[in-house]
């Protein structure tokens, strides 16, 4: 049967080959996306191998380190043969991915070569390498093919569990500037790479630096390159993956990889019996298919052909060199690609993205992109350079966020969008993409694709806070950077004055809001917050009479509130909305307007429900508490804190008045009991660090202090407060 070629792929080869005797070597750079899997060469064969590499510019060579070879009885180790490898790689400037695998006989009860290793003497084994070849050998692959018994007789879990992870530990624990990647599956459908590589990325993302995968098909490029990127019918429902199989980019997509480092570390074609002219064919063919700079075929940032020579035992004629070393054409086709890249001149590199997870229906917040400028040009908006939405087309933002007329992002730097983030109204699962490009020329660098969750809204009522008889309505929008999550606070209505929101479960306040009417003192509404979380948050507020909206921002890991006694403005003293009281609240000037004083610093996140796993349990949780609620005392978690407060203001000192707002959270009121002046948290924070947690945020900027006891324990702590500052706290070992 015919086999139909890829016209463009033909002339490429076609016009390569006559380039290949032109063009000088190009130098292994540092960022040489080109690499050749050479196994394991010695002496003579390793000179030829190193020395064709160099020639052709390639920057990679894939050496497969095997643990037999080095440790062939326990703690006996020859690194002789990989020492050799190492040295003449450096002398040529060449990178290696060294990828770890097989098994002794002595160190499984399974089947030597394939069988499930001794977990410590795998570690110990991973650990050495890293250790020895520390600067010399920074990139790591674990195992080959592992869904494939013919390397591999454990199961998809037992390669996680006892081969990934722990090899992934050790390296990293030996060599903190190593990167480790895998599983390095074969792409057959037969053998689940779809499960296989789903699994993984869910289970061990978190210890990988790179993704590692081998595709082949004897279609050519074409194939390859579909296999990789094409859409598939099934592509976005992993059930019905086994009727129709997705593509590596789908995979990666709902993993949660996609944008991350991808390194295709097999593919390649035999020259027998289809012939080397075609060989070099697909060779030019994949080659142009993904570092031609294609829209969308951009996120393969390593290259390995599979393989450097041909091995006359096994019969095969994988290689670019025949046995005697001779070139084939694809080899002169590798080297002429090479040679014709042109120098970096625009690249970039994703440093960080606090892009949600999930978010709200409708919800709109602020996202941060920062790229760094790894190419040799400056970026400038006068040079049109961008950031895009690959596709032009984004459903959560404009499709361009532009450069500042003054921004000059010069190599090395690094450059920060931030723009408004808007969920769509209906709820389900979708796609943003973004990449630097230079508008009218080309995208490059680093592609960003994370899929978000749109989740349902509460409804407006739900997150809508009413005060002062309804003249003020007040929403809150949440993100939490840490866990990728967004919404809506949810409102508490309290009294006419104030309420609260909370943001991860109704037991759990957050935040808490005040409005007093103080026309009679500077014709103007007052508004306050006071915070228990210290997640990234947006208060609107907006007096519904007058139309005068202000929005108050919280950054990440600031637990400070806010007086803002001057944006709420009337039309003069006592012209309050209909039925509002025209009574004033006299402060007695305690405020110190607008002043954010500096207070601590910490990351709080959502909150577990209390658990008895882990961590110490200092008093048991059978004994009872004896809080007894009062005036001037609040009881929480089950009545076994209790909290009072002791405040002084212009000459006068008073106890706050408590009301509780939950089992976890109350209130203190200093002047007026419709008035919170101060919010308090306890959680049992036992199952992550062994001890109870205390919060409290401020609505006043008075002198007081808090004091908490434990009534189990009689352990008591006071929290002082000194006079002007309107910062809360969070205090992650309470009563320690």
């Amino acid at each position: 049967m015919g086999t139909r070629l890829d016209r463009r792929a033909l002339l490429l080869a076609a016009g390569l080959l006559a380039m290949s005797s032109l063009v000088p070597a190009r130098a292994a750079a540092q960022d040489n996306p080109f690499g050749m899997d050479i196994h394991s060469p010695s002496g003579a064969q390793l000179t030829l191998v190193m020395d064709k590499l160099q020639a052709a510019g390639i920057g990679w060579a894939h050496v497969a380190v095997i643990w037999p070879y080095v440790e062939g009885t326990p703690g006996n180790l020859d690194w002789r043969g990989y020492d050799e490898i190492v040295a003449a790689a450096q002398a040529r400037h060449i990178k290696i991915l060294a990828t770890i695998l097989y098994t002794p006989s002595w160190a499984t009860t399974d089947p030597t070569w394939t069988g499930i290793p001794d977990t410590a003497a795998w570690m110990d084994f991973c650990s050495n390498a890293a250790r020895r070849y520390q600067g010399a050998i920074d990139h790591w692959g674990v195992w080959n093919e592992p869904n494939s018994s013919e390397f591999w007789s454990g199961t998809r879990q037992q390669y996680i569990d006892l081969l990934l992870k722990p090899a992934a530990d050790a390296i990293h624990a030996a060599n903190p500037s190593a990167q480790v990647g895998g599983p390095a599956l074969a792409h057959v459908s037969s053998a689940d790479w779809y499960d296989w590589l789903d699994d993984v990325l869910l289970q061990a993302g978190d210890h990988l630096d790179f993704v590692t995968h081998h595709v082949y098909d004897t279609g050519g490029n074409r194939k390859v390159t579909s296999k990789l990127n094409d859409p598939t019918v099934f592509g976005n429902a992993p059930e019905l993956w086994g009727v129709v199989p997705p593509s590596v980019r789908e995979v990666l997509k709902h993993a949660g990889w996609f944008g991350k480092p991808f390194w295709l570390t097999e593919t390649g074609w035999q020259s027998q019996p289809a012939g080397e002219m075609l060989q070099a064919t697909y060779y030019g063919g994949v080659l142009s298919d993904w570092f031609s700079n294609y829209r969308g075929q951009t996120w393969i940032d390593k290259i390995f052909f599979y393989e450097m020579v041909d091995y006359p035992p096994n019969g095969t004629t994988w290689g670019i060199l025949h046995a005697d070393g001779t070139l084939k054409p694809a080899y002169n086709v590798y080297r002429a690609f090479i040679a014709a890249q042109p120098s970096p001149n625009d690249d970039a590199q994703l440093v960080a993205s606090n892009l949600p997870k999930t978010i709200d229906a409708g919800q709109t917040i602020d996202v941060s992109l920062t790229f760094r400028n790894t190419g040799t040009a400056t970026w400038t908006s006068a040079a049109a350079y961008r950031l895009g939405a690959v596709g032009n087309t984004d459903p959560f933002s404009a499709p361009r966020q532009l450069l500042a007329p003054s921004d000059a992002i010069s190599p090395g730097q690094q450059k920060t969008f931030t723009f408004a983030f808007t969920a769509p109204s209906t709820p389900g699962s979708y796609a943003t993409n973004w990449q630097m490009l230079r508008e009218g020329v080309a995208w490059f660098g680093q592609e960003l694709s994370q899929q978000v969750t749109v989740n349902a809204a509460p409804s407006p009522t739900e997150r809508t806070l009413p005060l002062q008889v309804g003249r003020f309505a007040v929403t809150v929008s949440w993100h939490d950077p840490q866990s990728g999550n967004a919404g809506f606070g949810r409102a508490v209505p309290g009294t006419d004055e104030t309420g609260a929101f909370w943001f991860f479960s109704p037991a759990n306040t957050e935040l808490v809001i005040k409005v007093l009417d103080a026309r009679a003192i500077n014709k103007h509404f007052w508004f306050f917050y006071g915070a228990l979380s210290n997640v990234e948050y947006w208060i609107t507020a907006t007096d519904l009479l007058r139309g005068t909206t202000a929005t108050y921002y919280n950054p990440p890991g600031n637990l400070c509130g806010k007086a803002d006694t001057s944006t709420f403005g009337s039309r003069g003293a006592g012209s309050a909305a209909p039925g509002a009281t025209t009574d004033s609240f006299d402060a007695s000037n305690a405020l110190r307007l607008e002043r954010e004083a500096s207070g601590p610093h910490w990351r709080a996140v959502p909150f577990p429900e209390p658990s008895a796993r882990g961590g110490a349990n200092r008093a048991g949780t059978s004994a009872p508490g004896t809080c007894v609620a009062s005036g001037g005392d609040l009881c929480l978690l089950g009545n076994r804190f209790q909290v009072s407060v002791d405040w002084t203001a212009q000459g006068m000192t008073g106890t706050g008045t408590a009301a509780p707002l939950s089992d976890q959270t109350g209130t203190f009121a200093f002047f007026d009991p419709e008035a919170i002046d101060l919010v308090v948290k306890v959680i049992d924070g036992r199952a992550l660090t062994g001890e109870f947690w205390f919060f409290y945020g401020a609505l006043s900027d008075g002198a007081y202090t808090i004091t908490l006891t434990d009534t189990v324990t009689g352990a008591s702590k006071q929290y002082l407060n000194r006079q002007g500052n309107l910062c809360g706290l969070g205090d992650t070992s309470a009563l320690n």
